[in-house]
């Protein structure tokens, strides 16, 4: 199978090189009858730039550059991220990681917003590269988290391959060796499976040879000899320069020192003509060893010096360039300063010639005329004073007396409110309440509660009218706040069969707003819409940020019946209605007057426009209030602005493992129908936790199973399998029945909360609801589920406690029980381990870690050991044998491990603990 295996990729090896020479002559000819600017030729160049990329780095850098110049002139979006990417891979390969960085981030941006995945696939990987280079592994394993998603979803098979060699190197740098074994064969095989390039697969071959340099050194040699061969094969002249070291290196290590030296040289011309410093350091690094095992210190001391010479270069050379950068800008800047000031002289010098002459003349004539008028006006204006203060003090003594009634009103209102609605309410939760006596108490409290809502909109007209209310502003994302806010309109559009459109542009920086306004003023003008829109109709929300002018305009319009021309003036006023013969639908007239009286609070405008039969439309601007004002406001909360680089660098916590089960995080299962509630919710927690998510119940349940969260955050009303059936599925299934579920509904009465707690809810919130309050709710149902871990733990530490020692066990409890029967009975069979635990109980070891670490805090292996060493314990104590012989007993195969297990476990070796 091995040799059919390397024959085929032989193959693959010479048919990828004879197409990729014919590739690049065939791009050259297109190039050349193809001169003009568009972009075909953008493309072209970006081929070419990639073509030669382990070639010639510089040629490829020369192609990329070109190709940016051109797509940044057209606007072409693709090319530029293309060439951006192109970029960033030569300056890696020529040693420059800080400019690859700063391309690589700007691919991001670019493929980010015009949603290139493969192109950003390849510019998280080369992030991964740089970040590897400059020992940054948090930040190098998150980027190749990324690309791996990416690569996986697309299907690039060729990307994917790479990613998992890269993944290798990076496992590798963190001394995780079996790991980066597992990866460069991960690699092997998807190129073996996949009709792609082989281009990568010396360095794969490359790289397993390092893994063995360590302490096998003759195996090592046979992968670098495979993987220089491919690399030759392939025409990598990038890859085949540092095969030729590693090669040398092993040969170094075999104390074969003339070939050693023959393939270092070899090594070194080819990186010098390639111009890859990176090789070059490593290769007068090797050669000052052959050097000293030789005895030749003076040569040693020159390869030393030369590998220094190189290694400074590498680190000055992007500071150097930052100076230059600097400087430059700085003498650009003075010059256009003089420039402006010379010119801003000369205007004033006009200006002010100007207006001497002009305005002596109108100074003469103006004080004539004020002369004049103001003998007119004094009398006037001291009668239209006198009068203008008497109605204004009979105005102020009116409102004060409105608002004062009002308010009044409102707190008396409230009182008999809650004493009806008290024991409406409590009623209402008797089950045995006969259905017709239920509906009449139902009518009751639904004519409360709409009652209970008229009272707060007068107290707060009252308020702004008293001038009493005032703006409490709090830094946040406003683009996901609205997203949140207007997605609970979407079951009153689906129940009137109203078309629910919404366009809410992205603006990610948090800015100051008042959530509580804001809300009203939105909620109140889409109920006006629905109630007007008829069955069939549509609903518009938009909103858009304009950051220069530090505001939000936000548009809601309708197909309703319109509004005459004649009344557009009456419609913010309090207590308005339309005619009756006009319009039948129930209303009081305060919920536009309201949002009116909040506009004004906010000096924002608001602007109506209706056509009777066509529709409604209304506009609302609002300032916003940036960062760099938060000292004059209320901060509630604010976030830490960032610089570019900052804004594209995931923590690594952030990102899913999906890579390998050899490395497991905290995870949360968010299932949501609502892409953007789904997407809202998942940025909550993906600082803090591995995310995974789904659309319904179905795909729900399939993810709790294969990965075994430690929360689900789950919506109750979905397609195909709701929350409640979720949660019933989850709770029967041994895998998950320990998952600590948090219940997301629209529907927030009494009966359909209980329902929920009864179906195995652990906790049961709102919409709309606050992130912060959905953040504790998780972190406290975590913090109790380990609580419960450590009790469960100490129930069964005691080897006499079993499932029948446990009033009505719980399945949990009858699951530890099941996996400590198995390991008892294999206590005595050294050989046994957590990959046959795992068989024993129908799951995959990904699936039993997380099952024992969520219920008893403990690892498979861990526990294992824990009941040989309570089984060897009470063996010594009842004297059942020697020492050795107990060890043996317990499937311990060396004394010396089984005393140091015991020892740590108990405080005193077996012979200690037997006398």
């Amino acid at each position: 199978m091995t040799k059919t295996c390397f024959v085929f990729l032989c193959y693959l090896f010479l048919s990828s090189a004879f197409a990729q020479a014919q590739l690049q002559d065939t791009l050259l000819q297109q190039l050349e009858h193809h001169p003009e600017i568009d972009t075909v030729h953008i493309n072209l160049l970006n081929a070419l730039s990639h073509q030669n990329q382990w070639k010639d780095f510089n040629k490829s850098l020369v192609y990329a550059t070109e190709a940016l110049k051109y797509a940044e002139q057209l606007s072409f979006e693709s090319g530029i991220a293309q060439a951006y990417n192109r970029q960033a891979h030569c300056y890696w390969a020529l040693g420059d990681s800080d400019r690859a960085i700063e391309k690589a981030l700007h691919a991001v941006a670019v493929a980010e917003r015009s949603g290139l995945t493969n192109v950003l696939g390849e510019a998280y990987r080369t992030l991964a590269m740089c970040y590897r280079d400059q020992q940054e592994l948090a930040k190098a394993v998150a980027y190749i988290r990324h690309a791996e998603a990416l690569a996986t979803q697309k299907k690039n098979w060729d990307l994917l391959a790479r990613v998992f060699n890269l993944a290798g190197v990076i496992a590798h740098s963190r001394a995780q060796y079996d790991s980066a074994l597992i990866y460069y064969n991960k690699s092997l095989q998807v190129t073996s499976e996949h009709a792609i390039t082989t281009f990568h697969v010396s360095q794969a071959l490359s790289n397993m040879g390092e893994v063995y340099l360590r302490n096998d050194p003759e195996k090592a040699l046979g992968y670098f000899n495979r993987a220089l061969a491919s690399a030759k094969e392939t025409q990598n002249r990038s890859a085949e320069a540092g095969i030729l070291a590693d090669v040398g290196r092993a040969l170094l290590r075999l104390k074969k020192y003339a070939e050693a030296e023959r393939y270092l040289n070899q090594s070194l011309v080819l990186a010098r003509t390639l111009g890859l410093k990176r090789v070059i350091r490593h290769v007068y690094l090797a050669l000052t060893d052959l050097k000293i095992t030789g005895g030749k210190t003076t040569d040693a001391l020159n390869y030393m010096q030369a590998y220094y010479d190189v290694r400074d270069s590498l680190l000055n050379g992007s500071k150097t360039r930052q100076i230059v950068e600097l400087e430059t800008r700085f003498e650009k800047e003075k010059q256009e300063q003089k420039i402006q000031l010379l010119e801003q002289e000369k205007r004033i010098q006009s200006l002010w010639q100007n207006v001497l002459i002009v305005g002596s003349m109108l100074l003469v004539i103006a004080l004539v005329i004020i002369y004049r008028l103001q003998q007119l006006r004094s009398s006037k204006s001291r009668q239209l004073l006198e009068a203008q203060q008497a109605l204004n003090n009979k105005l102020k003594e009116t409102d004060a007396l409105k608002s004062k009634f009002f308010a009044n009103l409102s707190h008396e209102f409230r009182t008999p409110l809650t004493l009806i609605l008290s024991p409406v309410e409590e009623q209402l939760r008797n089950f045995s309440l006969p259905e017709s006596e239920r509906k009449k108490l139902t009518v009751i409290q639904r004519n409360a509660h709409r009652l209970l809502d008229l009272v707060n909109q007068l107290l707060d007209l009252s308020k702004l009218e008293a001038g009493k209310m005032e703006l409490s502003i709090h830094y946040r994302n406003l683009s996901k706040y609205l997203h949140v806010l207007i997605s609970s309109f979407d079951s009153l559009a689906e129940h009137k069969q109203i078309d629910f459109i919404k366009n809410i542009s992205t603006y990610e920086t948090p800015v100051g707003f008042d959530a509580d306004k804001i809300e009203k003023i939105v909620s109140n003008i889409l109920f006006n819409a629905f109630k007007f829109t008829p069955a069939g109709g549509q609903v518009i929300f938009s909103m858009h940020v304009f950051a220069e002018e530090n505001e939000v305009v936000m548009t809601v319009a309708d197909t309703g019946k319109g509004i005459p021309t004649e009344e557009h003036a009456n419609v913010f006023s309090p207590f308005y209605q339309l005619k009756p013969e006009e319009e039948n639908h129930p209303g009081t007239g305060l919920g536009l007057s309201l949002v009116h009286e909040l506009v004004k609070l906010y000096e924002g405008t608001i602007e109506l426009t209706s056509e009777v039969n066509k529709g409604t439309c209304i506009v609302v601007t609002l300032p916003l209030f940036p960062m760099e004002n938060a000292v004059e406001f209320p901060i509630e909360e604010k976030d830490s602005q960032h610089d570019v680089r900052q804004a594209f660098e995931p923590t690594e916590a952030s990102v899913p493992s999906t890579i390998a089960e050899i490395e497991l995080y905290n995870t949360i299962l968010v299932v949501e129908d609502n892409t953007e509630l789904r997407n809202f919710i998942i940025s909550g927690f993906e600082n803090q936790f591995a995310i995974l998510s789904a659309v319904d119940g179905e795909e729900g349940v399939a993810l709790a199973l294969e990965h075994i969260p430690d929360v689900i955050i789950s919506d109750v009303m979905m397609p195909r399998m709701n929350g409640l059936d979720l949660i019933s599925r989850i709770r029967k299934d041994e895998r998950t029945s320990h998952i600590p579920v948090v219940l997301l509904t629209a529907k927030v009465d009494d009966q359909s909360k209980l329902e929920g707690l009864k179906t195995g809810a652990d906790e049961y919130l709102a919409k709309p609801f606050l992130m912060e309050e959905l953040q504790v709710r998780v972190n406290n149902v975590i913090e109790q589920r380990k609580r419960l871990a450590i009790k469960l733990k100490q129930d069964f530490a005691d080897e006499q406690v079993s499932t029948a020692d446990i009033k009505e066990p719980s399945l949990d409890e009858k699951f530890i029980a099941k996996v400590r029967s198995i390991v008892e009975a294999n206590i005595g069979n050294s050989f046994f381990s957590v990959e046959m635990l795992a068989a024993e109980m129908n799951l995959s070891r990904a699936q039993l870690f997380r099952k024992l670490k969520a219920l008893i805090n403990t690892s498979p292996s861990e526990y294992i050991h824990d009941l040989r060493l309570q089984r060897a314990a009470k063996l010594i104590r009842a004297k059942a044998d020697n020492v050795a012989q107990i060890g043996y007993a317990v499937g311990f195969n060396e004394q010396s491990y089984f005393a140091k297990r015991f020892r740590k476990k108990y405080g005193v070796s077996p012979t200690e603990y037997a006398r």
